[in-house]
């Protein structure tokens, strides 16, 4: 999948790790949030939409400290890797797809330049979050995710 030309982007900034690590950790302003990003040469995650660069500090650490429970949207790395090698050429991955499974998970769909759909999958039942900003719809399935492995007794 071809990424569309940036627009007005600023270009990606590497994020030093405060723990020792295989991955290395990118950031970019978009024109509507912020974007994190774990990258290893033959795996790249999208760590989540911010509205304020502080965020990503925090999750940026979650990931470090506990994987297992963090939100995280696996990408693929060629598309990681081509952006960051020339990123004004390509546009950064945005917060959408599958996490998780089509079974149980989240669906995020792209709506426009700002907005997305989310749709909440769990077994044969699916469940309509809602449209957010991209910022929104990644603190709406952050909670939802917390809540639900919050108050699973084999978690």
């Amino acid at each position: 999948m071809q990424m569309p030309p940036n627009q007005g982007d600023h270009l990606p900034e590497q994020l030093a790790s405060k723990v020792a690590t295989s991955w290395s950790f990118w950031r970019v302003k978009t024109p509507a949030c912020w974007y994190l990003y774990a990258v290893q040469p033959d795996q790249a995650l999208h760590l989540g939409a911010f509205a304020d660069p502080g965020s990503l500090a925090v999750q940026q650490l979650r990931f470090l400290e506990t994987p297992k429970a963090t939100v995280l949207l696996p990408l693929n790395s060629d598309e990681v890797n081509l952006w960051l090698e020339h990123p004004q050429d390509h546009s950064p991955p945005r917060f959408s797809g599958q996490l998780g499974s089509a079974w149980s998970g989240y669906g995020i769909k792209v709506v426009d330049a700002t907005q997305v759909e989310v749709i909440y999958a769990a077994d044969l039942r699916h469940e309509w979050m809602g449209v957010f900003s991209e910022p929104d719809a990644f603190a709406a399935i952050e909670l939802h995710y917390d809540r639900r492995r919050n108050r699973c007794l084999i978690c």
